[in-house]
């Protein structure tokens, strides 16, 4: 029940990065990974190598223990490496992390570290994919959505930020209040705020589509 409670929260609480004006949440979600947005169904990407991310069709990344790993500028991490069929200009990204179950843990996520490749091979600087935004679904796995605008890609490595795991994914979903009430007693109510660990592992999943000029956000 309390999961129900907390999506309707979310739904109505977070604006995030909204393209437009008094777009919620829930509007923000529905075109980006919804109905304003149809897409295929999303297919598992190979357990091994490149991985080829077709843009308009979602792909599954799995980021486990078996992972190549390599130390990067936001630090040691297991990462994937995702090519483009051809490079383009600008594109947005959408990213949906889902939630996994781990004992003794509970649910956690990965935080995307994305590290783009140049036309020589070298990485540029990295982009860590935020806010991320979460989206509560009944019966099935909780994640957390975020989109990011890219310029000049052809490919880039899916990594983590060291620094973070271990520490928590957070948002505030309701302030505090403390108010008198009509009848003249005090009225007061806590915080609430859901937390998930950040693991060094995850399950990504990554949709890429091609945009006629830059922009600032999704």
């Amino acid at each position: 029940m309390w999961l129900v409670l907390l999506a309707l929260w979310l739904g109505g609480a977070q604006a995030g990065p909204i393209a437009f004006v008094g777009e919620t949440f829930h509007d923000w979600k529905e075109r980006l990974f919804g109905k304003g947005h149809p897409l295929p169904e999303v297919v598992d990407a190979p357990a091994t190598g490149a991985i080829t991310l077709v843009p308009g069709q979602p792909l599954r990344i799995r980021i486990d223990a078996q992972a190549p790993q390599r130390d990067l500028a936001k630090g040691h991490s297991h990462y994937r490496e995702v090519v483009l069929p051809q490079a383009l200009a600008h594109a947005s990204l959408r990213v949906q992390v889902v939630t996994q179950r781990q004992r003794k843990v509970g649910n956690t996520v990965f935080q995307p570290v994305l590290y783009l490749q140049g036309e020589d091979g070298a990485l540029r600087e990295p982009l860590v994919v935020k806010p991320l935004h979460l989206d509560i679904r009944p019966f099935r796995k909780s994640r957390l959505l975020g989109c990011v605008r890219l310029d000049d890609v052809r490919g880039f490595l899916l990594a983590t930020d060291a620094s973070v795991v271990g520490k928590s994914w957070e948002a505030q979903v309701r302030e505090a209040i403390k108010a008198p009430s009509a009848s003249g007693f005090y009225y007061a109510t806590d915080a609430i705020k859901a937390r998930l660990p950040f693991a060094a592992t995850g399950q990504v999943i990554l949709d890429i589509s091609a945009e006629d000029d830059a922009g600032p956000t999704c």
